[in-house]
């Protein structure tokens, strides 16, 4: 709240904030207040607080979120300085950061909600349906969902959740560390349920890599398989530190390793990745390479 009290919209009105109430604590305070100014179209926050001698808060300092200066023991009072405002109340909230925040409740149903794989689209449609005055954005749900994924990972990092991961999960993995450092540097891996329908459909594949998109930093090299009718498949991922001969020539060998006497493929399909290439001829030297343009 501006001090400024003149101007189209610094004309004074009726008292919102006035109150005999005595709060039983500094949050019952400002929950208080901000629920008055919410009603009415602004979002109130704390522009300082002060604390007593003893370290314990005494005073807090509120006002709104597009304003200058103004609002202002166990036990709590509210004195109301200024309520002139300097600008037009919102009529739509989703650009107050404060407004966007979810509730308690809420937070709790986007937990529930990603948990079950519930895209964080979906998740602010049924907020919304169950919470008609919500004005979060798909970036709050975005938020919320971060903050789950941190808790959860406790203090992993993201390769050691992945390695979590493809070990619980049951998949086929292979990795290599720079004999050094110890970093991971390559990491193979294919879900079994994908290499039982390779070993049926072994003779075309499909490979592509993407450059460092991704949160690791790494390639990522995605090995695609055909089946009969035409319908592609994956067969197995591969996370590269570097897109050289050895790394996919390492990649291919890994694969090869999962062949258990089956067919090799006939036809491989690759960009003009010419580290690729050259790979697949090392590996699979009898395969026939097509170029995909």
């Amino acid at each position: 709240m501006a001090n400024k009290s003149t101007g189209a919209y610094g004309n004074p009105q009726p008292s919102a904030f006035s109150t005999d109430t005595v709060f039983n604590s500094r949050q019952d305070l400002i929950d208080w207040v901000r629920n008055v100014a919410f009603s009415l179209g602004f979002v109130i926050v704390i522009k300082r607080s002060k604390s007593d001698s003893c370290g314990y808060p005494s005073k807090v300092v509120l006002q709104c979120d597009c304003g200058g200066k103004h609002l202002g023991n166990d036990c709590w009072t509210l004195t109301a300085k200024c309520e002139a405002h300097n600008h037009d109340f919102a009529l739509h909230l989703e650009g107050h950061a404060y407004a966007r925040r979810l509730s308690e409740t809420q937070a709790r149903l986007v937990e529930d909600l990603s948990a079950n794989n519930v895209k964080p689209r979906s998740i602010l449609s049924t907020i919304k349906q169950q919470y008609p005055d919500n004005v979060s954005t798909k970036k709050t749900i975005y938020n919320q969902c971060q903050k789950l994924r941190l808790k959860k990972n406790a203090g992993r990092t993201p390769m050691q959740v992945v390695m979590s991961f493809l070990q619980d999960e049951g998949y086929v993995y292979y990795d290599r560390e720079n004999n050094s450092t110890n970093e991971l540097e390559d990491l193979f891996f294919a879900h079994p349920r994908s290499l039982e329908i390779w070993r049926a459909f072994p003779h075309v594949l499909l490979m592509d890599a993407t450059y460092k998109t991704n949160r690791f930093e790494m390639s990522l090299l995605e090995i695609v398989g055909v089946t009969s009718t035409n319908k592609t498949f994956c067969v197995a991922f591969v996370f590269m530190h570097k897109e050289k001969i050895s790394n996919y020539t390492w990649a291919l060998n890994c694969l090869q390793s999962l062949m258990e006497g089956c067919l090799y493929p006939r036809v491989i399909v690759t960009d003009r990745e010419l580290a690729l290439m050259k790979a697949c001829n090392i590996v699979f030297p009898g395969a026939k390479r097509l170029l995909c343009r």
